[in-house]
Order: C-alpha cells, then structure tokens, then sequence
C-alpha cells in the first residue's frame, strides 16, 4: 500500500537532490559490438518496433537554442517524461525495436549550432537504457524538418542549412561512435519542400535534394570514425512516402561499405482510415494499402534493398477492431516481404502503452501486431480495481474505520498513512480531510462504477501545453480521476489542459455529464465538451468556479450533430489569467447517454466541390464554435443550441472581433452570388454585426453585415456576390465584442444558399 509518511518524504527529497547532483556516468553498454550482420539481416533481427513519439521529438517552438540546458520539451506534448521502467515495460510486452526520434535545434546554440550537452546526455541516457535491454535502437532527425522544420529539401534551404544539417551528425556521430551495432542512426524524418502541395505532389526539386541530405548523412557518419564507419543507417524517402511518384525517384547514397544502408517509409493508407481529422471513417479496405506495400515491395526488397516502415499506426475513433485487422494484415504483409515493422506511438490518439501507468492499453492490438511479426505474444496484467477515495485501510470501502486512523495520523498517534487519507486532494491531511470525510459517509455522493459511463478508461486521459505560448504543466494519475499541476498559464485557456479523449457522441442523443473538482488556489477556468480534431468545435461549455473544496458538477446537454467518435470532454487551465503555480484535480467523471441517438454508423457528410444551387451551406448548427481574446480581457460562456448558438458575455474587450461565434468551414466561389439568413435577438440593445471571412491568418474580410440587436427575435434577410478568388475555407463570423460585460446574444437558424 502506498503510505504518505513525514519520515519518507523528508528522505525522498534528500534522494531526489543528491541525484540531481550526480556527474553523467559513462555508458555500460557503449562497447564494440560485432557488425557481421548485413542491413537485410538487421532487419529480419530487428523483429516488431515501437516510437516513442511525442517526446524527445516535441518541441517548444520555432526558435534556435530556445530550450538550451533543459530537457522540458520532452514533456510538452503531454506525456510524461521517459523511464528506465517504461523502457523496461516495452521490451517485456515482446517489441524488440524502439525507434527514439529526437528534434535537435531548440538545444543547438543558434552561432556555433553546438548541441547542448544536457540534452544529448538526456538522449544517450534513453539510448543506453533501450540497448541494456538487448533491443535495436533507432535515433534520428526529427521535426528539425517537416511543416515547421527549418529544413526542407530544396535548393535554397540546402544551400542554408546544409552547414547545420551536417553539424548535428558530426555531433551525435561522435558521441556514439563506439556504440555497438543495434544502434541505428536515421538521417531525417518525413521532409518536405515547402511549396503549396508538398505532402502529395511535391516540387521538381524536392526527391533530388532529399536525395543529396541523404547523400550529406551516409558521408558524415562514415568519416567519423569508430564503429561508424560499419554502423547500419537508414535513409528516407521524400516525405517517407511509400507511393511510386516518390519511391522511383529515391536514389540510394553511395557508401564506403557494402550492404549498410536500409531504406524508410511511413504507411498511413487508407489516409482518412488512419488519420484523426476524418472521425467518420472507420473501416478500412485494402486497395490503398495493397498499393503502397506492394510499390515498396517491388521498388526496393525485390532489387535486394532492405526496408523498414518506420511509421504506420491509426487513430482511435473507437473501432479498435478495425485497427486490429488494419495493423495485422499490414505487419503480416510486411513480414512475408521481409520488410521490418515500426508502430507510431504518441502517447495519444495512437497509443498502445500507457506510459504513467506502464501498463499495455491495447494488448489485442499489440498481441495482433506481434502474432503477425512471428514475434510472439505479450503477457497483460488484470487492470486494477476502482479505488475508493478516503479508503485508509484499503478495505474497498469509507467507513469509520478510516475516520479514526486519519484522526490518529493529525494527532501524531500514528505516523504513517495512506495517500488516500487526503480526501479533498489538496496535499495536506488535516481536519478539513476529517470533516469531508464524516459528510461523505453520512450523505454518499463518490461515483459507483457505471458501465453505460463513456469516460471509464484511464487510458483515455491526456494532457497538453502549448510551451511555445510560456504554458508549462504535467498531467498525473489519482484515484478514480487525474490532476494536472499549472506552472505557467500560456496566453490562451487551452494553452494548458488535460482532457478525457475517444468518446463517440451520436446525433440526437442527451447526455448527462457529471465530475468532482478541486485546485489548490481558487480560479475560475472554462470546460467544454467538443470535437477532438479539426477545428475542435465545442458542443458545450462552462465556466467551472474552482475552489479548496471538492465540488461536485453534473448538466445534461444534447448533441445535434452528426455521430462523431472522436470527441473529448476538456478542461482548459491556462491563459494570462490562470492562477500559477496551481494543482487542479478531476474525479469520477462520468458522461453517459440517457436518451435519443442511434448505434448506426456515423453520417459522413456531403461535401461536393461545386455545390449546388438552393443547397444550404450551414447544415449542421452543432458546427459553431464561440472565441473570445483573453489576451484582451475578453470572457464568455459558449452553448450550442440546436439550431444555433448563444453566448453569455461576461467581458466583451475593447474591439468587435474580441468575442466571436463562427460557424466554419463555407466554400465560397468566384462570381456566385448567395442568399443568407438568420434569427436573432439579444437581452438589452446592442449595435454588432456579421462578417464572411478567411478561417486562417490572416482572416481577411470579404463581406460585412452591421446588425442592431434587440430583445426582440429579429430576422436577417440579404444577397451577397464573391468577387474574391474561390476560397475553399471561409468562416461566417458574428462580431460580438466592444459592446460592454453581462450581456446574452442568441443567433438561430443560420442559412446561407447559393443562388446563381
């Protein structure tokens, strides 16, 4: 039993600052290894692999050496920082190789481009840990390119940049030059060329100068020296595509060393099947994969090339028997290839371990993956029951019991006590703990296990800090919930965040959603419940009053729009007026369905390319979202109606766009004229107004609509002709800042048809 203990802690924090001041102690495992093995054996050796994604690879924000002497971009994208037992607990589950990607410049000196010695002993500190365990490991380049990367494959850039590029593997070259062979090192990840459409029809420049940066990787590496110069390494595709526009075009480097050099893609297919932003698609078929698989196949294993998928993996959205036989017919395609398996782990949507509980979230899937892979079957442990809060004695039940020892443990009768003592989870165990206590026991209101309830699975917890806003927090486990600890807001609410993930919401049903909070310091901070992709749309929200003092929430809303199983319930903590440092904690959150929907397969709605005349543009209300600008002041409380929305304005700022309800997503064409119209109404007098604008920086203006509200229902009625080019991404705004504080502004019935 877990035991909170004054003796303990003091010795705990004694151990944490002696470790702190420990020197980087030289590897065990950096001998010469024997290099026999050409790369098509590496690969066959290489068995099922796993990414540790989303954390040496996550990055703060787009500037040089900004993170220097810190390791704190590993848990910026919300997961927590890497074990030894975490490493421990994949190679135990069967994987037998663990791709580490890692994004360098943030810890490069912006002159020198000097990596930071903090962060390479970080990186060769999980290195070490992955070949102990007698896995192959895999390090690379990683969001150095990319969309945000300051590398890209053309010509300018190489010219640029190739100084840094060939600067980072002198470093990393030399650091690992006496590491034995199942350490890999990977050139870059999925680059790009930077022009409009780079992902799918990339530029006449962009496979050649990928081939060049490959070209720039194999040489520096072998002119290092030690073991380098034998040392398995892997080159990319452009993009690490697998498709046969880009594979024919890939060049293998020349080499001082026969049959060294393994080749990577990434699989993604069927792309709206695997990826997040299409929640709808959850079946898959196997043409576009077949395709993909059977290019590789035939570009490079048949021509005596060994290959790796260095990424595949697929959303969850709730169809996880989909997933299964994805990934199974994938991996076992593969492997009758004889081309090597790496799954892309984020620690979110696509994970299969849960990383602060080091426990296997997917085991069928991850049993699938490795049956297919002829690598085995893991062994999963039963999950843990429900603990009960207050629960002192560990008997499964509050009683008096636990009264009396908590009692005993304030007094100083006893010195040792459960964790769960801290009722009211503020970190203290004192006579507030007791008093909560008693009126729980004499009036029970702690959640009893429902299996109708969507948010039962701790996996589904997740957090977030958006670091390159000056957000910084981490997310841990509690019983029955989760608390997050804020140290610095961010500029925007969702800078910082933790959120329950993967619920499917279906058209037309109520839900009832209920929790218990508590923070450290009072604050008030808003919670929504929304989409978990695209323009992550809030389908229902409130402002939560925070306090010391656990409070219990419960609403019921009803969700209009289409099926969706890729929603979340979220709980916003950042922005410049959040309180920090502060802990803010989430228990027995339950959301479950009492009425309406439907188990029929999501709706994919219609989005033609041209749409017709007389066809509404703006079906599907559940679709507006409200925004204010709390860099400004501004604060609302959004509620999407049925057929519309209505906010409450708490402060409107000083500017009309300060506070916003949008509805997104409209195309608009060149010369086509359209008919709009709305209702609406508002509690007092009100000069607003309506705009159709870009839904992208810089959001320029294409139509504006000035609307004097009353608290009358009124309705809106007018023409409007796009004069502009086709833009394919365009929102109807309605303005509602600069107008004052407490005020209610409802829109309804939102029709926008084109007419000619």
């Amino acid at each position: 039993m877990m035991i909170k203990s004054r003796k303990a802690l003091t010795i705990s924090m004694v151990c944490a600052l002696a470790l702190s001041s420990l020197t980087f102690v030289e590897p065990t495992n950096a001998e010469a290894a024997g290099f026999d093995k050409t790369a098509q054996e590496t690969v066959t050796d290489m068995g099922f692999g796993w990414n540790l994604g989303n954390s040496l690879d996550s990055y703060s924000g787009t500037t040089f050496g900004s993170n220097r002497g810190s390791t704190s971009s590993e848990t910026a994208w919300g997961n927590p920082a890497t074990t030894k037992a975490m490493i421990d607990m994949v190679k135990q589950s069967g994987v037998k190789t663990i791709r580490v990607p890692v994004t360098w410049y943030e810890h490069m000196d912006p002159n020198t481009y000097q990596i930071d010695q903090v962060w390479m002993n970080r990186v060769e500190e999980i290195v070490n840990w992955v070949l102990e365990d007698d896995m192959y490991c895999i390090i690379n380049v990683h969001h150095d390119t990319g969309e945000k990367g300051w590398l890209k494959a053309n010509s300018n850039n190489l010219q640029n940049k190739k100084q840094i590029f060939t600067s980072i593997w002198e470093q990393v070259s030399d650091n690992f030059k006496d590491y034995g062979d199942k350490l890999l090192f990977e050139g870059f990840n999925e680059i790009l060329d930077g022009t409009e459409n780079q992902w799918w029809i990339p530029g006449s420049e962009a496979c050649p100068i990928s081939n060049d940066l490959n070209q720039i990787f194999v040489d520096t590496v072998r002119k290092s020296g030690g073991n380098n110069s034998k040392r398995t390494l892997v080159c990319n595709t452009y993009c690490a595509g697998a498709n046969n526009e880009i594979t024919s075009q890939f060049v293998l480097p020349r080499d001082t060393v026969s049959n060294k050099i393994i080749v990577q893609t990434h699989v993604y297919q069927p792309f709206e099947f695997t990826h997040e932003d299409y929640p709808n698609v959850t079946t898959w078929t196997s043409g576009p994969l077949d395709n993909v698989l059977n290019n590789i196949n035939r570009t490079f294993v048949k021509k005596g090339i060994p290959v790796i998928v260095g990424e595949f993996g697929c959303a969850n959205k709730g169809n996880m028997d989909q997933i299964t036989s994805w990934s199974r017919y994938l991996v076992e395609k593969c492997t009758n290839y004889g081309i090597g398996c790496i799954w892309w782990d984020n620690g979110n949507q696509y994970k299969i371990y849960n990383r602060r509980t080091l426990k296997v979230s997917q085991p069928e899937l991850l049993n699938a993956m490795l049956e297919a892979a002829g690598t085995g079957t893991t062994i999963v442990d039963p999950p843990a029951p429900a603990e009960v809060r207050g629960d002192v004695n560990g008997d499964g039940k509050l009683d008096k019991t636990d009264v009396e020892l908590t009692q005993k443990y304030i007094v100083e009768l006893i010195s040792d006590i459960s964790y769960k003592a801290d009722f009211n989870m503020d970190g203290e165990i004192n006579v507030t703990d007791l008093i909560e206590m008693e009126r729980e026991i004499a009036n029970p209101t702690q959640q009893v296990s429902d299996p109708n309830n969507l948010c039962a699975n701790e996996d589904n917890w997740a957090s977030w800090t958006e670091t390159s806003n000056g957000a910084s927090g981490e997310m841990t486990y509690v019983d029955n919930g989760v608390s997050m600890q804020v140290n610095a807001g961010g500029k925007n609410d969702w800078d910082a965040q933790f959120f329950y993930d993967a619920i499917t919401l279906e058209q037309g049903a109520t839900y009832k959603v209920s929790f218990d909070y508590v923070s450290e310091k009072p604050q008030s901070a808003f919670f929504m419940i929304n989409q978990g992709h695209g323009d992550y749309l809030h389908f229902y929200s409130d402002t939560l009053d925070w306090s010391t003092n656990v409070q219990h929430y419960t609403a019921t809303f009803t969700y209009t729009g289409a099926t969706d199983p890729a929603c979340r319930v979220t709980f916003n903590l950042g922005g410049t007026g959040a309180v920090v440092p502060n802990k803010s904690t989430v228990t027995n959150l339950s959301l479950v369905k009492v009425s309406g929907g439907s188990n029929t397969d999501p709706q994919t709605p219609q989005t033609p390319d041209n749409p017709q005349t007389g066809v509404n543009l703006t079906p599907d209300a559940s679709k507006f979202y409200g925004w204010w600008s709390e860099e400004s002041g501004a604060s609302a409380n959004f509620t999407n109606l049925s057929n519309g929305f209505q906010i409450h304005v708490n402060n409107s700022g000083t500017e009309n766009w300060q506070v916003q309800g949008a509805y997104p997503g409209i195309e608009f064409v060149e010369g086509a004229t359209y008919e709009i119209s709305f209702d609406y109404q508002a509690d007092r007098n009100l000069d607003l107004g309506c705009k159709i604008q870009q839904n992208y920086d810089p959001y320029g203006q294409y139509h504006y609509i000035p609307l004097t509200f009353t608290n009358q229902k009124q309705h809106h009625s007018s023409k409007f002709t796009m004069t502009e080019d086709t833009d394919d991404d365009t929102a109807f705004v309605f303005t509602l800042g600069a107008a004052g504080s407490n005020y209610n502004v409802t829109v309804t019935d939102l029709v926008i048809k084109r007419i000619s």
